[in-house]
């Protein structure tokens, strides 16, 4: 009897026992001092704090637009005693759990109507991913919160609720500009008539709303829709030891930069023509694919990328691997170099005058992912020319 009702409720132990993994993996790293936390993120913490919680939003303390910071405001008034560290850490790894959620979701989608444990397991393998526990747990980054509402778009995308999804796409905005390496995906789908040109003006709406707060307890208006101009002006060089394109070209030429946009606008228009000239209809598993292919090939092709910029190529190839298993090689590749680009940062010394230890090769290790590129290419090249009877799968 206690087998069979095992077996009847497999899907939720197996859940239980993969949360509670997950948990486990990242209690280790919650010591960890990473830079990100020492320079900024604790100096966030402590302005906020020292200067009235909400009321500190006022200040221009921080180059992280404000959603990120009425969490941060949020969390230090509703838990004061709440060490920063922990603190940070903590809204980070919620939204770990979120975007397994929405990576279930997105997979039980292809499943809805079953029992199977298949998007369980999607959501899992989210969970216990290993830059997605080091983001988190070690480096107290954010990228998952972002990303959260990349795959909740997605999954909108798939469930038809397109005013939902470019919702979702707003907020993703609204916390990272990364957010737009998903936005070929977009252009894309509207060639085909599978979205509105419309629904698109509820992306500004939705990141004009989310600077409301801020603007009502004084922040300058200016200074609030220019933080992503700031962001973009201040490093100088092609590559930020990102390993796209750009690790090739030397920094004298640094001026050129804004052409290494129009080539990826250029390269996202091409295959714009080519999906709009194809016969191939718009399935579930294709907009699974192109929304893969969207935020992998964007950072590989945008100059002034950051080491963790493959985050939600790592995430939506998860769900790529699970809706069509026979890629199940895209997240194992994405996952591989990232790791050696978190293992590189989070082996440095906090306050160390020391350079980065490179484990591979910049200039070696961007051809990881060109490969993948590639090899992704040619797989959106056979789907593109097959005929409108055949599957676009």
């Amino acid at each position: 009897m206690i087998v069979r009702r095992l077996v009847e409720h497999r899907r939720i132990l197996i859940a239980v026992v993969g949360v509670l993994a997950a948990l486990a993996l990242r209690y280790p790293f919650l010591p960890v001092v990473s830079n990100d936390y020492h320079f900024d993120f604790s100096r966030w913490y402590a302005f906020i704090v020292e200067n009235g919680y909400f009321a500190a939003l006022q200040y221009d303390f921080s180059n992280y637009n404000v959603p990120y910071l009425y969490l941060l405001a949020a969390m230090a008034a509703l838990l004061p005693g709440l060490h920063s560290l922990v603190a940070v850490k903590a809204i980070s790894m919620f939204f770990d759990f979120a975007l397994a959620y929405f990576v279930y979701r997105c997979v039980e989608h292809k499943h809805r109507g079953s029992k199977s444990v298949v998007p369980i397991l999607a959501g899992l393998a989210t969970l216990l991913a290993p830059t997605v526990v080091l983001n988190s747990a070690a480096w107290a980054q954010a990228d998952a919160i972002y990303t959260t509402f990349l795959v909740a778009c997605l999954y909108f995308l798939l469930a038809g609720r397109q005013a939902a999804a470019l919702v979702a796409f707003g907020l993703a905005v609204s916390f990272k500009l990364q957010a737009v390496f998903l936005a070929p995906l977009f252009l894309w789908l509207i060639v085909k008539g599978r979205l509105r040109w419309r629904h698109l003006a509820g992306v500004p709406l939705v990141y004009l709303a989310t600077l409301v707060p801020a603007g009502l307890v004084g922040r300058p208006w200016g200074d609030l829709l220019s933080i992503y101009i700031d962001q973009t002006g201040g490093h100088s060089a092609w590559s930020m030891n990102f390993p796209n394109l750009y690790v090739w070209i030397p920094d004298q030429y640094y001026a050129w930069w804004p052409l290494g946009v129009v080539f990826a606008a250029c390269v996202a228009l091409l295959v714009a023509v080519a999906v709009y000239r194809s016969a191939t209809r718009i399935t579930a598993e294709l907009t699974v694919f192109l929304a893969t292919y969207s935020v992998l090939v964007v950072p590989y092709l945008l100059p002034k990328m950051h080491d963790r910029y493959f985050f939600p190529a790592e995430i939506i190839a998860i769900v790529l691997a699970f809706y069509l298993p026979r890629y199940w090689y895209a997240p194992v590749v994405v996952s591989a170099v990232s790791v050696l680009l978190y293992a590189r940062y989070l082996t440095w010394r906090v306050g160390s005058n020391d350079p980065y230890i490179h484990f591979v090769p910049l200039e070696l290790l961007a051809f990881v992912p060109a490969t993948l590129i590639v090899a992704l290419s040619w797989q959106l090249y056979k789907k593109l020319t097959r005929t409108a009877g055949q599957s676009g799968g």
